[in-house]
């Protein structure tokens, strides 16, 4: 209208040699089992190469004494803290394995609105590790701002906003678009009355 030109996501239905096209959600995803004291917290992580580099969030193993990681076929792994970083909100992670079929990495910068966007992950536990939802691309820089508990403004990350549902859990797991490629690490939710569907992740870029 008025002229505006406006650019709207198509689906791919078809690859260029004219077969059907899938949409892949088969990326390994381990489990990740952070100790802290005497309990222990659960998140995801993304095999980011074949001999055992594993991306996840800060905070899924931040304070961790002891760093478990659980293959999607149910080994289970010493997972090693390489580095991370708070105000990114992303760790690497290191396990003594090789031979790993990585994920594959999408280019974040050209998300579009509209498009499809799926998590995968560990919402509520390990007996519910692999949990695959779908959505879409909300919003491609959206700026979220994160306080402290005292209100305090502790940092503004520019995210990727999803309507896909990311749950306790899904923290640190990939965001993976049509193509299977992941695109985003997920990382955050608005959570409360009348809020439903806003998702965070970081761009993998």
């Amino acid at each position: 209208a008025n002229g505006e030109t406006t650019t709207m996501y198509t689906p791919k239905r078809f690859n260029e040699d004219g077969s059907p096209f899938t949409a892949h959600t088969t990326n390994p995803v381990p489990c990740l089992c952070a100790g802290v004291g005497d309990g222990e917290g659960v998140g995801t992580g993304i095999i980011k190469t074949s001999d055992g580099y594993i991306l996840t969030n800060y905070h899924v193993v931040d304070n961790g004494t002891a760093i478990t990681v659980i293959m999607p076929d149910g080994a289970k792994y010493t997972g090693e803290y390489i580095g991370g970083n708070e105000l990114s909100d992303v760790a690497v992670l290191k396990i003594n394995a090789t031979g790993l079929v990585a994920a594959e990495f999408g280019d974040s910068d050209s998300r579009v609105v509209g498009e499809t966007a799926v998590a995968i992950g560990t919402p509520g536990g390990l007996e519910y590790a692999g949990t695959v939802t779908s959505g879409i691309i909300s919003a491609t820089e959206r700026n979220v701002k994160f306080y402290d508990s005292t209100g305090l403004l502790q940092k503004t990350m520019c995210l990727i906003q999803t309507s896909t549902v990311i749950s306790p859990g899904n923290s640190g797991g990939p965001l993976v678009n049509g193509d299977g490629q992941v695109i985003g690490i997920n990382t955050y939710k608005i959570m409360g009355t009348g809020y439903e569907g806003i998702g965070f992740a970081i761009p993998i870029n």
